[in-house]
């Protein structure tokens, strides 16, 4: 066990970063950032400032509430977090040009990897060395190569080790995975998840890493992607063995893929239907996220969405965009779902039982929620939910589909073997462009 406040570094300091540093605010009680890391030492000023001013915020609240308590409970309660953002907000964060530098020179327990998809293979290799525990922001990384690398050395290092997908652990997401593990839903035949997002062509401005394979890596079925795929995955529990795709940008002007179209098979025989869309228009009839499963006893429909609490439907931001830079605690990942059986009514009642299992996880996922999850596990030496091979998995399907797109849709084995320049960054979509001319 990890005593608390761990010591926080915070490498990468750009536009995501704002959200972390809501979070890391709320999060004052478990850890301190007491350090920052960018190769622009304009942005890591900046965010030093921001965390020192967010803490203080966070006191002045607390002190409110303080005053403000109805009872002696909340009020000692309020008056022990007033106190611990205060001593946060008096921290002096020192900055770095580069992530190296501040693993040498400081004392942290853990390191937050903020940086582009394609630099987060070396903080976290490095902090792993370093004996530091590391939390990325997804994807994990560009190619199964990456991913195989970090999962080596955290392994080796016996750090905690996670790669954000905050919509993995609501409370219906969470149900849903039960619900296929128990086996009461029988022999699953078929697997099917949607991506129903929008991005215009402006969301892929000229010089931004968004749409590029150099920056993004993937775009449809990769870095959007993994909000509801990378869960998928977790929820079916089962590998994939078998790809064969259409990926390629249909209506947007990018590098990369806005449409993504897999079948697959599982390990276990199942069949799955993957679709990965940047081009579907808002509609009050089509959920921005859903997955549906087909079992030999019963079948499960989950949908999901982007929301504020109580208000419904949000498919104009998510965590990645700049509109939601201090959404971590006002919106988060709400998944609805329901239960069918043509064969035994009552076994309904039992799958919606399994619920009961998981009463601490939240309607409403927020992305504060999975830091924190992450936080008190490295205190607490308890693993977290969803094991490091998901997000990997995920990386590899992308991958595999791209692999397809380029032999002409004909479907690929997994796992990829190490030579194969789809397992490495090496290989690219150069025949999926569909833009007229």
């Amino acid at each position: 066990m990890t005593q608390a406040p761990l010591r926080v570094g915070m490498v990468g300091c750009g536009g995501i970063s704002s959200m972390y540093t809501d979070i890391y605010a709320g999060l004052h009680q478990l850890a301190h950032v007491v350090a920052v890391a960018d190769l622009s030492p304009e942005l890591a000023t900046n965010r030093a400032k921001a965390l020192i001013n967010a803490y203080a915020a966070e006191a002045a609240i607390e002190r409110a509430r303080t005053a403000s308590a109805c009872n002696r409970e909340e009020r000692v309660a309020a008056q022990t977090r007033a106190e611990s953002a205060e001593i946060a907000s008096t921290v002096t964060i020192k900055e770095f040009s580069h992530h190296r530098d501040l693993l040498a020179h400081m004392d942290v327990d853990a390191i937050v990897v903020l940086t582009a998809p394609s630099v987060r293979k070396e903080p976290t290799i490095d902090g792993a060395a370093a004996g530091c525990h590391v939390f990325i922001q997804g994807p994990m990384a560009q190619s199964v190569a990456e991913a195989d690398e970090m999962i080596d050395a955290v392994t080796a290092s016996g750090i905690n080790f996670h790669s954000q997908v905050g919509s993995r652990y609501s409370r219906g997401m969470l149900h849903a995975q039960r619900a296929v593990s128990s086996g009461l839903m029988g022999q699953i035949a078929l697997a099917r998840v949607d991506l129903n997002l929008f991005r215009p062509q402006q969301y892929f401005r000229p010089g931004h890493w968004h749409g590029t394979w150099e920056g993004e890596g993937g775009t449809a079925i990769f870095h959007h992607g993994r909000y509801i795929i990378d869960p998928f995955l977790f929820v079916v529990g089962s590998p994939i063995v078998q790809v064969a795709s259409y990926a390629g940008a249909m209506l947007r002007d990018i590098e990369t893929d806005d449409l993504t179209l897999s079948l697959v098979e599982f390990a276990n025989g199942s069949r799955g239907v993957i679709q990965a869309s940047l081009l579907h228009h808002e509609n009050p009839m089509a959920p921005t996220y859903r997955i549906e499963l087909i079992g030999s006893e019963a079948s499960l429909v989950l949908h999901q969405e982007y929301v504020k609490p109580g208000t419904g439907r949000s498919q104009s931001s998510d965590p990645g965009s700049s509109s939601s830079a201090l959404s971590s605690r006002n919106r988060g990942w709400e998944a609805r779902v329901g239960f069918g059986s043509d064969h035994d009514p009552s076994l309904v009642d039992r799958l919606e039982a399994l619920a009961g299992a998981i009463p601490d996880a939240p309607i409403n996922a927020s992305e504060i929620h999975q830091s924190r999850l992450w936080l008190q596990s490295i205190i607490t030496g308890k693993p977290m939910p969803v094991p490091i091979e998901v997000p990997r998995n995920h990386v590899e399907l992308v991958r595999a589909s791209y692999k397809s797109q380029e032999a002409g849709g004909v479907p690929v084995a997994l796992p990829l073997a190490s030579d194969d320049p789809f397992y490495t960054f090496q290989g690219r979509l150069t025949h999926g462009k569909r833009i007229p001319t």
